[in-house]
């Protein structure tokens, strides 16, 4: 059913995924749902918790008022053990102050987020409230193409906008000019599509153009260059929920169609029946040779516009709730259509993350940081050092990859204090590109070439610089930023407490495991392969697994004692009427 025969540009730059919606921290509904002693605990705060422990965040609108009440129990128990943590000082404590410094070298990321992601997703979400339809026709030019090849791709590309000035058909020119190997099929129609679905320079030259309007100029891609015509543009629905009842056709061994009119009658016996009244999921059940779906009354679940063969796809997007279609032929076969229900598209507070991923991945988002970096680089006055860059290159083999290179043995503590890069505001030092290097793995298979040694001390650079903007611009002080902050210093202090607490707590005797060991030799017991009988295992051989049994045992028996008396200390309160209203709005 999903569709694979659209134009071979729109399979290549097709970017968008199905993926289920986050509860995002960025719609704060500040109801209260619980306190401890003097802290609170927010609605959108117990719900991005819980999206985050949830493998299917889709479904979290179907939760019981019990399955709350159990996520909220745990996160209670999370902060209880964090709040005396605090107050006992071991935030202080070295090791978390290191961590927490290890976290603030990523405020950078949160920087990129203000300044680069959302803006671009706020626009990408107003273009997700519609879907456009759009022709092309494609003039082949390759990247790097020489100036001859340039030449003449343009000159072509202006005879078909000129040919099309003059009111030659679309279509016909389409078939004529086109490099678009589908075109033979399509007349260059790529049919509907939506914002984050192709690459931006045309994204960006389609959601410019009015119905009926074609470019003046031809647009640049990857692909080449394209002369575009906007055919329709209309209010987009998320996504539609519909059934079907498939009919397929007999074929012989070969592959041959035989005997076709007997499958139109009986596809058409069956419309009949819906006509009159007949139930569709009983009729699916029945006589659908979908085998993905006919046991389900042919339900085929939420799908978004072009998942599906186009011809099902633009039948079923023309339906109504409770409508039902006459007879679709595909290469599948028969088809009746049924929509059952259909999804608007969510609040953007509800797609930020889902949007921030997608845009995340695409190549808008590369070719937006890169400008972003580069205007920074300008106005903070960064170059690179070429006594420090001299010093840096001269001491590497070009022969050997940065991965097996020995930095430790080549760069004495001198050298690394050599500035290798400065900006208005800090420096990055030799020792700053070897620790980046030594962390991230990603330049590890490449040899110490100029342009390699070149990428490697941009990349290194790029977070340095970054932070110190994002602190000259008061990032730290940002809520999205502090509450990420303080629920990883939580998670520090939860790990630290436990440890104190609980794990020091613990200890398992040989006696303690042997004793276990021989009140539950059943549990140990397996079946001989050779003699098919049932023996026990040593004790030898289980000794390491009986060990974590009885450590987690104790740590459940310890912790519930630590939770217990948390709660006579700090008091406790939930209020069922907020929680009750988790993920329904």
């Amino acid at each position: 059913m999903f569709n694979k025969k659209y134009s071979w540009i729109f399979i290549v730059i097709i970017a968008f995924v199905l993926i289920p919606l986050l509860y995002s921290c960025n719609k704060k509904n500040k109801s209260v749902v619980a306190e401890i002693g003097d802290e609170k605990i927010y609605l959108y705060e117990f719900e991005n918790a819980f999206a985050k422990n949830t493998q299917y965040p889709d479904s979290l609108k179907y939760k019981t008022i019990e399955e709350k009440k159990d996520f909220l129990n745990v996160l209670i128990a999370f902060r209880l053990k964090a709040k005396d943590a605090r107050e006992r000082g071991m935030l202080n404590l070295p090791d978390i102050q290191q961590d927490i410094k290890d976290f603030q070298k990523n405020i950078h990321i949160f920087l990129v987020d203000k300044k680069v992601v959302l803006p671009a997703i706020k626009k990408l979400y107003d273009r997700k409230k519609y879907e456009v339809r759009a022709s092309h026709i494609l003039i082949t030019l390759p990247v790097g193409a020489t100036e001859a090849d340039s030449i003449k791709a343009y000159q072509k590309a202006d005879q078909v906008i000129k040919r099309l000035e003059s009111g030659e058909d679309f279509a016909v020119v389409a078939r004529e000019m086109s490099d678009d190997g589908s075109v033979v099929k399509n007349n260059g129609d790529l049919y509907y599509f939506t914002g984050g679905n192709t690459v931006p320079e045309f994204e960006d030259a389609v959601y410019e153009l009015s119905v009926g309007q074609i470019t003046k100029k031809p647009v640049r891609t990857m692909f080449g260059l394209h002369i575009i015509k906007l055919t329709d543009k209309k209010k987009r629905l998320d996504a539609i929920r519909a059934s079907h009842i498939l009919i397929q056709d007999t074929r012989d061994s070969a592959g041959a169609i035989v005997d076709s009119m007997a499958t139109l009658k009986k596809a058409e016996d069956i419309l009949n029946q819906l006509r009159n009244n007949g139930d569709f999921n009983k009729l699916a059940i029945e006589n659908s040779q979908d085998p993905g779906s006919a046991a389900k009354g042919g339900d085929l679940g939420f799908f978004q516009r072009r998942r599906m063969e186009q011809t099902f796809d633009s039948v079923a997007f023309s339906l109504k709730p409770g409508e039902t279609s006459g007879l679709v032929r595909t290469p599948f076969g028969w088809h009746i259509i049924k929509v059952t229900e259909v999804r608007e598209l969510p609040e953007f507070e509800k797609m930020y993350e889902v949007l921030k991923a997608e845009f995340k991945r695409s190549e808008a988002y590369k070719k937006d940081y890169a400008k972003y970096i580069a205007d920074v680089r300008k106005d903070y006055k960064f170059e690179i050092n070429s006594a420090g860059f001299e010093l840096f290159k001269s001491k590497l083999d070009s022969t050997q990859t940065f991965g097996t290179i020995n930095f430790d043995t080549l760069f004495t503590p001198q050298d690394r204090e050599n500035v290798i890069a400065s900006f208005s505001g800090g420096s990055i030092k030799i020792g700053d590109v070897i620790a980046f290097l030594k962390s991230n793995p990603m330049f590890s298979g490449n040899a110490a070439l100029y342009k390699a040694v070149m990428n490697v001390i941009d990349e290194s650079s790029n977070p340095v610089l970054l932070n110190y903007v994002a602190f000259k611009e008061k990032i730290d002080k940002s809520d999205e930023y502090v509450e990420q902050l303080t629920e990883y210093e939580n998670g520090l202090l939860k790990f630290k407490v436990e440890q104190e607490e609980i794990q020091s707590k613990i200890k398992i005797t040989e006696d303690d495991m042997r004793k276990y060991y021989q009140e539950n030799s059943s549990k140990y017991s397996y079946t001989d392969p050779n003699s098919n009988e049932q023996k026990i295992k040593n004790y030898d051989d289980v000794k390491g697994e009986i060990s974590n049994e009885l450590q987690q045992k104790k740590f459940a028996e310890l912790d519930k004692i630590y939770i217990e008396n948390l709660k006579q200390k700090y008091q406790i309160k939930i209020y069922d009427s907020v929680l009750e209203k988790a993920f329904k709005e």
